[in-house]
C-alpha cells in the first residue's frame, strides 16, 4: 500500500493515505485510512470504480431477463388482462423501458446513491450539532461502499451462470443476507426485513461508523447512534413499502 508520509505541524508525522491505496485501505485498515480521509477528502476513485461495476453487472443482467414473464407478473398485479395478440408489442415495450431505466440506475445509481446518504448522514451530524464538511461526508461515503463493491463483484460468475434473472430477486442471488429464510412472495414483509440483515450493508454501517466518527471528530458510539438509527428507519421504510406493494 503506497503512502505518503507529510510533517505534522506540532511535532511528528501524519500518514497521508493515497488515493489508490484508500480503496484496499477502507477494508484492511479502515482506522488510518478513514482518518486520511477525514483531514483530504476524496472520492473520485471510488465512485469511478462502483460506477463501472455497476455497468458490468447491469449488462451481464440485462440479457437475462425474462421480459414477458416480468411484463406477465407485472399484469397479474396490477389485475390487468389483455390478449394474447397483444402481448408481444406489450412486451416489447417493457423491454425498451426496463433496460433503458437498467441503464440509468447503473450509470447513475452509485453516484445518487452515494449523494443520498451522504446529505442524510451529513444533515444528521449537522442536527446533534456536529460539525463536519460535506466533502468529509462524501469522501467517507464513496469509500464506505466498498465492501458493496465487492459484493457486485461476486455476483458476477452467479449471473453468469444463471439461464434467467428475476429482476425482483437479485438482491437474493449472492446468499449474503438471511432473505433466503423466507419466500419472498408469500412472506414479503419479513422477507424485506431479513434481506436488510445482509453482510455487505453491515460490513458498510461499520466503515460509516468509523469514517463519520473521524470527520466529525465524535465518539464512534456517537457515530454509531445516529449511523445506526438511520439504517433501523430505513428497513422500516422498506417493510413498509413491501406491505403496501
Amino acid at each position: 500500500m503506497a503512502e505518503a508520509v507529510i510533517p505534522a505541524e506540532a511535532g511528528g508525522q501524519t500518514q497521508e493515505v493515497s488515493a489508490v491505496a484508500r480503496i484496499p485501505g477502507a477494508i484492511f485498515s479502515p482506522g488510518a485510512t478513514f482518518a486520511s480521509i477525514a483531514r483530504r477528502p476524496t472520492w473520485v476513485l471510488p465512485l469511478l470504480l462502483w460506477t463501472v461495476i455497476s455497468l458490468v453487472v447491469t449488462s451481464l443482467i440485462i440479457p437475462k431477463i425474462d421480459w414477458e414473464r416480468v411484463t406477465r407478473q407485472a399484469l397479474e398485479k396490477r389485475n390487468q388482462k389483455v390478449s394474447e395478440d397483444a402481448m408481444p408489442g406489450i412486451v416489447e415495450r417493457s423491454r425498451k423501458i426496463g433496460s433503458t431505466v437498467s441503464w440509468f440506475f447503473g450509470f447513475a445509481g452509485p453516484a445518487l446513491a452515494s449523494l443520498f446518504v451522504a446529505l442524510v448522514i451529513w444533515g444528521s451530524l449537522k442536527a446533534f450539532g456536529w460539525d463536519t464538511t460535506f466533502r468529509q461526508s462524501f469522501g467517507v461515503t464513496t469509500h464506505a461502499f466498498i465492501p458493496g463493491m465487492l459484493g457486485s463483484v461476486l455476483l458476477i460468475p452467479i449471473v453468469l451462470k444463471r439461464e434467467t434473472i428475476d429482476p425482483e430477486g437479485i438482491r437474493d442471488l449472492l446468499r449474503s443476507n438471511l432473505g433466503f429464510l423466507v419466500e419472498r412472495d408469500t412472506a414479503k414483509v419479513a422477507h424485506a426485513v431479513l434481506q436488510s440483515v445482509d453482510l455487505f450493508s453491515i460490513w458498510t454501517i461499520v466503515l460509516l461508523i468509523i469514517g463519520f466518527a473521524a470527520a466529525a471528530k465524535i465518539p464512534k458510539k456517537s457515530a454509531a447512534g445516529v449511523i445506526i438509527g438511520l439504517w433501523v428507519v430505513l428497513v422500516l421504510l422498506r417493510a413498509g413499502w413491501a406491505a403496501i406493494f
